[in-house]
């Protein structure tokens, strides 16, 4: 069974359960707008860079194995006799086209190395921009939780002066303010943190535009289950890459063990003779067959295939977890969803009208708010960790970047 429905899917990653910054935004500005300053970050120009220097270091390792060579006589004794020749070593074996082949299969590798560090970045970038996103509402939710307790203890205080409440009450109030410095602390330290974490991954202080409230993944970022997504992960297909390299390294080592001829051609005059002449000479492979090298690389290959077969398992390890946990953190968020969102909207209201009109004693009133604020921020919590899973699942299936432009479009 897969993962539910696109469109439901693509709504739950994006909702908010708190009033972001008033900037109006569609998903596909948002989307637009992340994959536009993931592409200019300093990161992804040094990746660029990066490969291009793995695609040079592979261009001057195809460079041709053999030079001519200019070859100048002269020789004095009877007669003196002066030479002019050419030669050359010839790819008999075909250690050249070996080469090339290899060079074609380095450049696949270092492609792909690429495009996962870039798929990597972009994951970083949306991990820090909901990591923000839920710093910032739990900083709105301990702010107002403390707005209430001030102007509650603003109110105790006239009360207690007037003589309408007792000391306890006082006191107790003044109490939860105090405790509520700690939630504000630590809210503020998690803002910080995650304001720190945007800097270094998207050179932000904070967002241009706030997650969309709202979106459609047009199917693209949940097609197909684990089995189908498997070959798309990118540690699997730089497995795959390497072992056709290993592969191809044997076909090098082969061809190395086979001896290339030098062919030389020269002309010139004894005394007033003209002469020319040919010389072939082929190296004896008695001393250094190269079967050393050919088993180095048949072993090389034999530990890629087994490495291949070990990254498949736990890449599927891995698909089948994020999908199952992404499950489990969606169902958590519906739930919570159902239980408590449309209950706090009106809680607090509702809270106070009762404990004003002397139906909840102080106590249980302020009880009652911590415990509304506890709900809050389990529920920011939980779609935190909600959205957290479903880029873990894009990132492991190779689909943030068609996730990115099916909303950008």
């Amino acid at each position: 069974m897969g993962i539910p429905t696109a469109v439901r899917t693509g709504a739950l990653f994006i909702l908010l359960c708190v009033q972001q910054p008033a900037l109006a935004s569609s998903a596909a500005d948002w989307a637009a707008w992340v994959r536009q300053q993931v592409n200019q970050l300093p990161a992804s120009r040094a990746i660029a860079a990066r490969q291009e220097q793995w695609l040079a270091d592979n261009r001057n390792a195809a460079q041709p194995l053999y030079n001519p060579a200019l070859n100048i006589g002269y020789e004095d004794s009877v007669d003196v006799t002066k030479t002019l020749g050419v030669s050359q070593t010839l790819d008999w074996s075909g250690k050249g086209r070996a080469l090339g082949e290899a060079r074609q299969q380095r450049d696949a590798v270092a492609v792909l190395r690429a495009d996962k560090a870039r798929a990597d970045l972009l994951a970083q970038s949306l991990r820090a921009l909901v990591a923000y996103d839920a710093a910032h509402a739990r900083l709105l939710a301990a702010r107002e939780q403390e707005r209430q307790l001030m102007a509650l203890a603003d109110l105790m205080r006239r009360r207690e002066q007037a003589g309408d409440v007792g000391q306890v009450d006082a006191r107790l109030t003044m109490l939860s303010v105090g405790q509520a410095q700690q939630a504000l602390a630590e809210a503020e330290a998690m803002t910080t943190a995650a304001v720190t974490r945007l800097r270094e991954v998207m050179a932000l202080s904070s967002p241009a535009y706030p997650l969309p409230e709202d979106a459609t993944v047009q199917g693209l970022a949940i097609r197909g289950g684990v089995d189908t997504r498997l070959a798309a992960n990118y540690d699997l297909q730089l497995a795959e890459q390497q072992l056709a390299l290993a592969e191809q390294g044997v076909t090098v080592a082969d061809r190395q063990r086979n001896s290339d001829p030098t062919l030389e051609v020269r002309f010139g005059k004894e005394d007033d003779a003209n002469l020319w002449g040919v010389d072939f000479s082929l190296p004896l492979n008695i001393f250094n067959s190269g079967k050393p090298a050919y088993q180095q690389a048949l072993a090389d290959s034999d530990a890629q295939r087994a490495l291949l077969e070990k990254t498949r398992n736990d890449i599927r390890a891995r698909l089948e977890g994020a999908r199952d946990n992404f499950r489990q953190q969606q169902r958590r968020w519906d739930t919570w969803q159902q239980l408590a969102e449309s209950r706090l909207d009106d809680n607090d209201a509702l809270l106070k009208r009762v404990w004003e009109q002397g139906e909840l004693t102080t106590q249980n009133y302020l009880l009652a708010l911590n415990q509304s604020l506890d709900t809050r921020l389990s529920g920011i919590a939980l779609r935190e960790a909600m959205q957290q899973a479903w880029i873990e699942w894009l990132q492991q299936s190779a689909q943030l970047d068609e996730w990115l432009a099916a909303l950008a479009d």
